[in-house]
C-alpha cells in the first residue's frame, strides 16, 4: 500500500517537474541565442561607425543594447548622421533614437525618434548653395522597415503624430512653421494584380491630417489649414541602386524618364476640395510637369478666394469659371462640382485655363 502510494506521488511529481525542466531548457537556449544575436548587433553597429562609410558618417554620445526577451533594442543618445559627399551635404542630429529588431526576424527593424530632430542641407537651387534647416518634435515618430531579398529597397512605413516643426531658408532667412495631427507614408515594391513583380516601380501612399502652415509657408487663397491630403501613387523608373542623396536619386530617376502615376489624390485645403488622378514627371529645369484630371467642389468659392488674394484677375477668373461650369454640366457633373484639368507646364501651374502659381525646380 505504501509502495503504491509512493509510486503514485512520484508520478505526479515528475508530471509537473518534467515539463518545467523542458521549459527551463528552452528558456536557457533562447537566452543564449538572444545574447549571441544582441552581441553581434552591437559589434556590427560599432564596426560600422568605426570604419565609416564612403556615403554616410554616423556618431552618437552613448549606445546601449537591451530589450530582452521580446526584442533587441539598440538605444542611441544624441545620434547624428551626415553625407559630406552628397550634393546637398545633408546633416542630421537628434536628441535620441532607438532601433528595435525581432530576434526571430532580423530583416524587420523599427526606428523610433525621441526629442527634437534637426536636418540641414545645401539648397542647390540657389547660386550660393545656402544651407536650409528643418527642426521638428513629435508626440511619436516611428518607422518600420522590412528588407526584401533581391530588392534594393524593401517595405517602409512611417507614422508621425502630433508634429510641430519649422523650416528656415538660408538664402532669405524666411521661416515656415508647421503642425500636423498625423503624417503617414507607406512604400513597397509594386506588384501586378496576380502578385508578380513590376520592374523598377514602387507603390507609395501618403496621408496627412490637420496640417497648419504658418509664416513663409502660407499659400495665397488656400490659407494656413489643410484638413486632409491623401495620395495613392506608383513611382516608375526607380534606379536599382542605393543612394545617400535624394538629389542623386532624383537625377537618375529623371534620366530614366521616371514618372509618378497618381491613381487617387484628395486635397481639402481651405476653399480647395479636390479629387484628381494623372501622371507627372520633371522637365529639363527639374520642375514638375504633367497633367491631372480633377474634380473640384465649390470651384466658385475657390475662384473668389484667388481673386480676393490677387492670385488671378477677376475678369479672367469669371470667364474661365463660366466656361468650366457649362462644360461640367454637359458632362453630367453635380451643380457644385467642376471638372477641370490641372496642368503643370513650363514652370506654371494651371487650373484649366487659369495660371495660378509658379513651379520651382525640385533640385
Amino acid at each position: 500500500m505504501n509502495d503504491a502510494t509512493g509510486m503514485k506521488r512520484t508520478g505526479i511529481r515528475w508530471g509537473i517537474v518534467g515539463p518545467s525542466l523542458a521549459f527551463a531548457g528552452l528558456v536557457l537556449l533562447y537566452t543564449i541565442y538572444w545574447f549571441g544575436v544582441s552581441g553581434e548587433v552591437r559589434k556590427t553597429v560599432e564596426a560600422f561607425a568605426a570604419r565609416g562609410d564612403k556615403r554616410i558618417a554616423t556618431s552618437w554620445d552613448d549606445f546601449s543594447v537591451g530589450g530582452y526577451p521580446f526584442r533587441i533594442k539598440a538605444g542611441f543618445v544624441a545620434p547624428a548622421a551626415s553625407a559630406p559627399g552628397a550634393p546637398e551635404e545633408w546633416q542630421w542630429q537628434g536628441e535620441g533614437a532607438s532601433l528595435s529588431l525581432l530576434p526571430y526576424n532580423l530583416r524587420h527593424a523599427i526606428l523610433t525618434l525621441e526629442g527634437e530632430q534637426r536636418l540641414s542641407y545645401r539648397d542647390l537651387r540657389t547660386g550660393e548653395r545656402a544651407r536650409n534647416e528643418a527642426r521638428f518634435t513629435a508626440g511619436s515618430a516611428r518607422a518600420s522597415y522590412v528588407a526584401l531579398a533581391d530588392r534594393p529597397f524593401g517595405r517602409l512605413a512611417i507614422d508621425i503624430e502630433a508634429l510641430e516643426g519649422e523650416h528656415r531658408l538660408g538664402a532669405s532667412g524666411a521661416t515656415a512653421g508647421m503642425t500636423a495631427t498625423r503624417l503617414q507614408l507607406h512604400a513597397r515594391p509594386a506588384e501586378t494584380p496576380e502578385g508578380g513583380e513590376v520592374p523598377d516601380s514602387y507603390d507609395l501612399a501618403l496621408q496627412a491630417e490637420d496640417i497648419d502652415i504658418g509664416g513663409a509657408g502660407t499659400i495665397p487663397a488656400l490659407g494656413p489649414n489643410m484638413t486632409l491630403f491623401l495620395a495613392q501613387t506608383r513611382l516608375r523608373g526607380v534606379p536599382q541602386t542605393d543612394h545617400a542623396s535624394l538629389v542623386e536619386l532624383m537625377r537618375e530617376w529623371q534620366a530614366a524618364n521616371g514618372t509618378l502615376a497618381i491613381s487617387d489624390l484628395v486635397v481639402k485645403w481651405g476653399p480647395l476640395d479636390l479629387y484628381a488622378s494623372g501622371e507627372i514627371g520633371l522637365d529639363a529645369a527639374h520642375r514638375p510637369e504633367g497633367q491631372l484630371d480633377a474634380r473640384i467642389t465649390d470651384f466658385e468659392g475657390l475662384v473668389d478666394a484667388m481673386v480676393e488674394d490677387g492670385v488671378v484677375e477677376e475678369r479672367e477668373a469669371r470667364v474661365a469659371l463660366a466656361g468650366l461650369v457649362l462644360v461640367s454640366q454637359f458632362q453630367g457633373q453635380k451643380s457644385n462640382e467642376v471638372r477641370v484639368p490641372v496642368i503643370m507646364r513650363d514652370g506654371r501651374l494651371y487650373l484649366g485655363p487659369i495660371a495660378v502659381a509658379r513651379l520651382e525646380p525640385l533640385y
